[in-house]
């Protein structure tokens, strides 16, 4: 069975194009890439640990408790739930009037240099 010539060249040049493409740099996926975040400007700054399951979380060396709403967002601004930040990451928070964290955002390198209160 022969196929035809423009089917043959068609798949030829995707294999060539393919192998042309350079490989993305790995030091550039862990930035968002989609849009550009706009974090409050009343949120306050700090370094979190991973939370330990009993319903607080130590940012900046304060143990302060999760709210039963409480969202964490990745830096590629996804919700994950507190078991899978797995190491310290620098964060911005906003509590609300119990003094309870309701909302983390993971920061990028980028959005950590811009010089927020602690």
């Amino acid at each position: 069975m022969d196929l035809p010539a423009s089917l043959l060249y068609s798949v030829l040049s995707a294999i060539a194009e393919a192998a042309l493409t350079p490989a993305p740099n790995p030091q550039l996926l862990n930035e968002p890439t989609a849009i550009a975040r706009s974090l409050p400007e009343e949120a306050r700054q700090g370094v979190m640990l991973p939370p330990q399951g009993d319903g607080f979380v130590t940012i900046g060396g304060r143990q302060l408790p999760l709210s039963p709403a409480a969202q964490i967002r990745s830096r590629q601004n996804l919700i994950v739930v507190p078991a899978q930040v797995q190491t310290p990451v620098e964060v911005v928070y906003l509590t609300d009037a119990s003094g309870a964290v309701y909302r983390v955002w993971m920061l990028t390198a980028s959005e950590a240099s811009v010089p927020r209160p602690r």
